[in-house]
């Protein structure tokens, strides 16, 4: 590639507004959280019966294992056959199911995932969506989307955000010269199809193309989210359409003052190549475009329609707002660049260094246009009234070992449109390495618990949260830092307080900090001690030949029994000759992480480990798939019983929640819970002669004290069925 040109550019250190526009929340000193006396445990969303007396000779099978629960198959030696039993009851509407099936095989997991989390009111409002989409096209789009938005977002986002932000995504696509969408398969008739985009660079004197990897196209160039702000329409215009046409109630391109704003259609008219692998820079008093590449042509258009730095009044981190407000520091033109490239089609997000002051973006590349899949986020940085000033190079941090700036980053992260983050210090800085491994009070390893790390500010000694991430299947987080800075962290409840201080956070040391929890509220796993003929963890994939016990029915179990990550598996399941051959691929673990980090509102992502690592694999008896919790269908009255479903709507009416329960053979007894385990609120009710219960909240304890805003955890139990949910209550 083209050697890139270096720049240099200096932060003023006494700048009185922060460059950031989001809110920065000092912290607090954390208390460590002693014994929890009502531990509370996620309860598994249970098992559907599938049995339908089909029997096979192959079965394959690719889905999410929720935590505890499982895929069991039941196997007859004599008679060489397999049928399905009982599969993880994800508590979906018919509408969402066939969502699921409609939407691309890679992506189904991860749409269970988060569809499982809402009530059947926005599954199916988004099932509608996936299934008539005005342009078949668009169905991959708008599933990514499902899959992806934060399930706390989709509770209580306007859900027409996911189709305007498609609305005009052809129309750009076929006015851009750059750039085109490519879709491989059928919607209709292939189970893989997916979309990305085609583009055209120029080096060296000659046009080359690449495609870019289409989990980039749909994260980065899709998603409708870019940092902190909530997915909104404003000015009755989602930003990717009210950037690219200015067809808004307001409009930005207006300037009462002077010559018109630039208008992002027009920048990008006649722009033939996205990059050419140089860094540019543009003067102020420039006003064309027209020998530009189209990552600095966006970059130009940030800098006219954000002229002014902030000096005062709101600080605004919509797209549209930034544009018809024509004012900001770094952080407005971040928000407003990354807008920009989305728009154009070009994969892009947003790069935080909150505890230095500064924020930036970055746009991802081929390192190898012949090997496209391999790439890099090239960091580039608007100066206002100066264009794109860095491109693809580290001096965006000002960071000493860069600019010998004097100035040392602690961390600096990229943000995914979920709301998860990871490091990237080691691009901008010299850099150490920690590790946290988190156990529980008997010594085990604690998965899926946030590790929150946090920093003093440049030039003060106020401490500033970074950024989290969650411990995976054997309890431990590892990220990269910045080095000469203090740091602090807490893990799941636990303050670890000082770990790290900057005489020691030298570059290349590697930080073993061992934190045992004084709480037990983690979920565990449960203690499986029964009798199976054959028990083995699967890592990874496996292809191996298990003779069978006897020439008894048995079970081919596929458990997972962790109570905190969710489990994707496939495989094949299949004679050779009297013995079984089992081939299984634990694709990929699946954490959640509640972000914290300068959120407008809590958001939970998802996080993927890979591989994965399903816990448990038997062939058992029926006394052993009965310990595990569930029981082979014994006649059809028992296959065609109607499960147990709940439905909330979070204070709907008079600060109210309802839930409305149905399926109940037997008296319902209802618990709630805060956050912390801690049961606030319990009651019971009969079902009509329906099987449908009603039980309403008014938001207060068992002796009527008002409970605050928050995440709730309802358990609902019938007889011998009950189910768990997620809800969010906003005063």
């Amino acid at each position: 590639m083209t050697a890139l040109f270096v720049l240099l550019s200096l932060v003023s250190a006494g700048d009185v507004n922060r460059g950031i526009t989001t809110e920065v929340w000092p912290v607090e000193p954390e208390a460590v959280v002693g014994e929890i006396t009502e531990p509370w445990q996620a309860e598994p969303p249970g098992l559907r019966v599938v049995y339908d007396s089909q029997t096979y000779d192959t079965l394959s099978f690719r889905m999410l294992l929720p935590p505890l629960t499982g895929l069991v198959l039941r196997c007859d030696p004599d008679a060489l056959t397999l049928a399905d039993t009982l599969a993880p009851d994800y508590g979906l509407t018919a509408d969402a199911e066939a969502a699921v099936a409609a939407a691309p095989a890679w992506m189904r997991p991860d749409l269970v995932d988060n569809l499982m989390q809402l009530m059947s009111t926005k599954q199916n409002a988004l099932a509608e969506m996936i299934l008539n989409p005005t342009d078949p096209r668009l169905r991959d789009e708008i599933a990514f989307q499902a899959a992806h938005i934060s399930p706390l977002h989709l509770m209580t986002m306007n859900l027409s955000v996911i189709t305007s932000n498609l609305d005009s995504l052809f129309a750009i696509d076929d006015d851009l010269q750059y750039v085109e969408i490519v879709d491989y398969g059928n919607p209709a008739t292939d189970d893989d199809y997916y979309s990305t985009t085609r583009y055209t660079a120029h080096e060296g004197g000659s046009d080359v193309t690449f495609e870019i990897p289409y989990e980039i196209y749909y994260w980065y160039v899709i998603m409708p989210r870019i940092t902190d702000e909530f997915p909104k329409i404003i000015y009755e215009r989602f930003w990717r359409e009210f950037l690219y046409y200015d067809n808004g109630t307001t409009s930005y391109t207006a300037n009462p003052a002077g010559d018109p704003y630039p208008l992002l259609r027009d920048v990008l008219d006649d722009i033939t190549y996205v990059w050419d692998g140089e860094k540019h820079v543009w003067p102020s008093d420039r006003d064309t475009t027209s020998d530009m590449c189209a990552l600095d042509a966006v970059g130009w258009w940030t800098s006219r329609v954000l002229p002014s730095k902030y000096t005062g009044g709101p600080r605004y981190i919509q797209p549209n707002q930034l544009a018809t407000c024509h004012y900001g520091n770094c952080g407005e033109c971040q928000d407003l660049f990354c807008a920009g490239l989305r728009t154009g089609l070009i994969p892009a997000l947003g790069t935080m260094d909150i505890n230095e002051d500064h924020v930036w973006n970055a746009f991802w590349w081929p390192f190898d246009y012949a090997s496209p899949d391999e790439g890099v986020w090239y960091e580039c940085q608007v100066d206002l009234g100066g264009g794109v000033t860095h491109a693809a190079d580290s001096n965006t941090s000002y960071d000493d070992d860069r600019t010998g700036s004097a100035k040392h980053c602690s961390m600096i992260w990229n943000w995914r449109p979920d709301g998860f983050q990871w490091s990237t210090i080691e691009m901008y800085s010299d850099y150490c390495t920690l590790t946290v491994a988190v156990y529980d009070t008997a010594g085990n390893p604690v998965p899926n618990a946030d590790v929150k790390l946090s920093s003093e500010g440049w030039h003060t000694i106020q401490k500033y949260k970074g950024f989290s991430g969650i411990t995976d299947r054997n309890g431990v987080f590892t990220t990269t830092l910045g080095e000469e800075q203090n740091y602090y962290a807490s893990a799941y409840l636990e303050s670890l307080g000082q770990i790290i201080d900057s005489a020691s956070a030298l570059a290349g040391t590697h930080f073993s900090i061992p934190c045992t929890l004084t709480t037990n509220y983690k979920p565990q796993p449960r203690e499986l001690e029964f009798s199976t003929y054959e028990r083995f963890p699967i890592e990874g994939k496996i292809d191996s030949v298990l003779p069978l016990p006897s020439e008894e029915v048995c079970y081919i179990v596929f458990f997972n029994n962790y109570a905190e990550m969710g489990e994707v598996i496939s495989g094949t399941v299949s004679f050779e000759g009297t013995d079984l051959r089992l081939q299984a691929d634990a694709e990929y673990d699946l954490g959640h992480c509640p972000t914290y980090s300068y959120e407008e509102r809590p958001s939970q992502s998802a996080v993927q480990f890979a591989p994965g690592r399903l816990t448990d694999f038997m062939i058992t008896d029926y006394e052993g798939v009965r310990v595990l919790g569930v029981a082979e269908p014994s006649s059809p009255s028992s296959v065609m019983r109607e499960p147990l479903l709940l439905q909330v709507v979070p204070f709907s009416r008079g600060n109210v929640t309802s839930f409305t329960i149905t399926g109940c053979r037997e008296s319902v007894k209802l618990a709630i819970y805060d956050k912390l385990g801690r049961r606030v609120y319990e009651t019971s009710a009969d079902p009509d002669p329906s099987g449908n219960a009603t039980v309403k909240w008014h938001g207060a304890d068992r002796v009527g004290q008002a409970q605050p805003s928050g995440v709730y955890f309802v358990r609902v139990q019938s007889g011998d069925q009950q189910l768990t949910s997620k809800f969010v209550m906003l005063r």
